[in-house]
């Protein structure tokens, strides 16, 4: 990499220069005094140091820099010395992520028109089922992970009143929702560099339907002051298809209420009392 910042520390840690690394990645010091030196690696954005002294590598072809830090440790110059085995590896992260989207006809597959959700927890799981990062989706409802290579899974904390939509529907991964009811999802497995932007994920909450049987005392199709609700009235929900798929009766107000239904599409119908 082009422009990498390599600066030189003295024996107390403080900065004496600063290069960069040329175009094959090589870097000099020259003309130093003898003496106690170490280096100090910067990392661009994006990337991290592999790992140190990696077990079966030998200072020809190891990594010296600190993973955290990026310097390596001291070494001593003697008069004359030429010394460059000093040298630093680079990975490229991975990114992770895509939107957590309101599933409207609660289907599984994010429809036009159906935008993300703002402030959904999100959890980034390694491969041995441990936490290692947390988030929360922006206004748009998207989120990401800037990652290590390596295996994750993501787990969503759905908001209170939505749930989890159904899994791997309509056939497009980019456009799926690729949970489990509990707000995991499938390892995904990410390259030095790579983005997957499919691991996203549908909530959609529930619906109810309800209002009142009344007394239309005059016949005038409208509820007027003073008409009283009749209890006890059958009710029954009926599915697209027609099949009824709740039954209720009214309360002594005349009210009703079907609640906690899927999104969907419904229609209701009363039963008449005797002399009605």
């Amino acid at each position: 990499m082009c422009h990498f910042t390599v600066r030189l520390l003295n024996a107390a840690g403080t900065l004496g220069a600063t290069t960069t690394t040329d175009a094959n990645g090589n870097y000099l010091f020259n003309n130093l005094v003898p003496g106690t030196y170490s280096v100090q690696f910067v990392a661009p954005a994006g990337f991290i140091f592999t790992t140190r002294d990696a077990a079966g590598s030998t200072d020809a072809n190891d990594s010296d820099a600190d993973i955290a830090t990026g310097n390596t440790i001291q070494t001593v110059l003697e008069s004359g010395e030429h010394d460059t085995s000093w040298d630093a590896g680079l990975v490229q992260r991975a990114r992770i992520g895509d939107p957590i989207f309101l599933d409207k006809a609660a289907d599984g597959v994010q429809d036009a028109g159906e935008g993300g959700i703002a402030n959904v927890a999100v959890a980034l799981v390694d491969a041995a089922g441990n936490t290692v990062g947390t988030t929360t989706t922006d206004a748009n409802g998207k989120y990401f992970f800037d990652v290590n290579p390596g295996t994750y899974s993501i787990k969503v904390t759905a908001p209170a009143g939505y749930v989890i939509s159904p899994k791997n529907q309509g056939g497009n991964d980019a456009l799926d929702s690729d949970l489990n009811a509990d707000g995991s999802s499938d390892t995904v497995t990410v390259a030095s560099g790579q983005t997957n932007n499919t691991l996203d994920g549908g909530l959609y909450q529930r619906a109810s339907l309800g209002d009142r049987v009344w007394l239309d005392a005059n016949g005038n199709g409208r509820q007027d002051a003073g008409e009283a609700g009749v209890g006890h009235v059958t009710v029954r929900l009926l599915n697209a298809a027609g099949t009824v798929v709740a039954t209720t009766t009214t309360e002594a107000n005349g009210n009703y209420l079907f609640n906690n239904l899927m999104p969907g599409t419904y229609k209701v119908l009363f039963v008449a009392p005797a002399g009605f």
